[in-house]
């Protein structure tokens, strides 16, 4: 209760003068569902409320969906797929290999991007797979759980 509290009362300070600026920060995505599918509503959410350059490339935007900041990784690479001649909808494969994770060797996204106004890209779509450590799952990509 006290730290509702004291969010509430920052919220109120924060909304108090001209000279506050407050940065909106996205939490990272949300549990995948069943076979891997996961929800790109709060995300959609948050691009209306901020106007940043990395709403204008889609390798950029999966980057700030996932929070690359803070995951550890052995290897982590983003591969986009544009349009013709670069541009409209786009596909970004963000694969992360050598989790430190006892049961996750991989974790492979599948993101969607439509081309939305003023150069903005919007996340339609998401899909987490997993690549499991041997004896632990699968040894392909999937949407199931490791073990």
């Amino acid at each position: 209760m006290r730290s509702a509290c004291v969010v509430l009362a920052t919220l109120a300070l924060a909304g108090c003068g001209n000279d506050v600026d407050v940065e909106l920060v996205w939490g990272g995505p949300p549990d995948a569902g069943p076979g891997g599918a996961v929800s790109t509503r709060g995300f959609s959410g948050f691009q209306q409320e901020v106007d940043a350059e990395w709403e204008r490339s889609p390798a950029m935007a999966a980057g700030i969906f996932l929070r690359l900041d803070e995951r550890t990784a052995v290897r982590t690479t983003i591969d986009a797929k544009a349009g013709p001649e670069g541009g409209g909808d786009q596909i970004v494969i963000v694969t992360l290999d050598g989790l430190a994770d006892d049961s996750v060797r991989t974790e492979r996204w599948t993101l969607g991007f439509e081309d939305a106004e003023d150069g903005v890209y919007a996340l339609t779509g998401a899909l987490r797979e997993l690549r499991c450590h041997e004896g632990r799952g699968q040894q392909d990509f999937a949407g199931a759980a490791c073990t």
